[in-house]
């Protein structure tokens, strides 16, 4: 072979190792560059959850507060209804909300120990109907909370119903812990879960839990007060933020001045119960948690604010 030709491979192999070099440092450099940005994102994720955590915190200080504050009344004109709309917090945004869970129809008043609750029946049965929903679905969900096998009615279900199912369970009999249980209850597909949802609640209490007037939205309301007209509740809705009920005798005597025989005893102006939504945005991600909140208030002791559950949303 020719010395100029033995220069020509040479040559044509060096630039074949520069090649390949270039590449290989390319794909070190890129598997470098990803793994930095996965470190960097978990990073910025586990930042993000702190920063939701320490909203769910702030939630409890604020409701303690007011506890300290106004504990025998909740109205939507107090601090803890007045949403955070977004707090930049270093390279995070933050913002947040707090709902009074007793502004709404908590399910678990269905059943009290072994026993139906027949007012609270009628209640359900009303709020079913005001959305759009049969009212017989209520039988359902008082079989998913009972402590037995007895069906309430032919609508209702126990154990035998889901067995039967394709992918078979049992039915809770207890207590419910979360609304999104009514998605294992027979007759609520997704579509009448989210018609209901706004408007009901699941909290685990040692006795029934009443609705706050103060809070409460007018379907709600209705269906807890049917004698009293509607134009008559949405009227009332639309003032009390500015003049909320101070006492359950005022709501009481605002019932009864519309109609003598009116009965408010499902009805309260204090809550115990409060959920918290926090969203956060850090960098690239994106999070949510919620929690539930139980409040408790003892004579001359700072109020009590504890997490019943806590969840990512996304």
């Amino acid at each position: 072979m020719s010395r100029e030709r033995q220069s020509g491979v040479a040559a044509v192999t060096a630039i074949l190792i520069v090649a390949v070099a270039a590449s290989a440092a390319t794909v070190m450099l890129a598997q470098e560059s990803a793994t930095l940005d996965q470190a960097m994102m978990v990073a910025s994720r586990a930042q993000a959850d702190q920063y939701a955590r320490a909203g769910i915190d702030w939630a409890r200080g604020i409701l303690a507060q007011d506890g300290q504050a106004a504990g025998e009344v909740d109205s939507l004109a107090e601090g803890w209804a007045q949403p955070i709309a977004g707090l930049p917090v270093e390279r995070a945004v933050v913002a947040g909300s707090i709902v009074d869970e007793q502004g709404k129809f908590n399910l678990n008043n269905l059943v009290a120990g072994k026993s139906h609750s027949a007012e609270d029946l009628e209640i359900f049965r009303r709020l079913l109907a005001s959305v759009g929903l049969p009212p017989q679905l209520s039988d359902a969900v008082v079989d998913w909370i009972d402590p037995d096998q007895d069906l309430a009615s032919g609508d209702g279900a126990e154990d035998a119903y889901y067995l039967g199912l394709p992918r078979p369970y049992r039915a809770a009999n207890q207590p419910m812990t979360q609304v999104e249980e009514l998605y294992r209850v027979r007759g609520f597909d997704a579509a009448a879960v989210a018609k209901l949802a706004p408007y009901v609640t699941a909290l685990v209490a040692p006795a029934r839990t009443p609705i706050n007037a103060n809070t409460a939205p007018a379907q709600v309301l209705a269906a807890a007060l049917p004698t009293i007209p509607p134009a008559a509740i949405a009227q009332m809705v639309a003032g009390r933020t500015a003049k909320p009920f101070t006492s359950k005798a005022q709501v009481d005597a605002w019932a009864k001045a519309i109609d003598p025989k009116a009965s408010t005893a499902a009805l309260d102006v204090k809550s115990g119960f409060f959920s918290v939504l926090v969203r956060v945005e850090q960098d690239q991600v994106q999070l949510a948690d919620d929690a539930l909140l139980q409040r408790t208030l003892a004579t001359g002791k700072p109020a009590e604010v504890t997490v019943v559950w806590r969840r990512p949303r996304f």
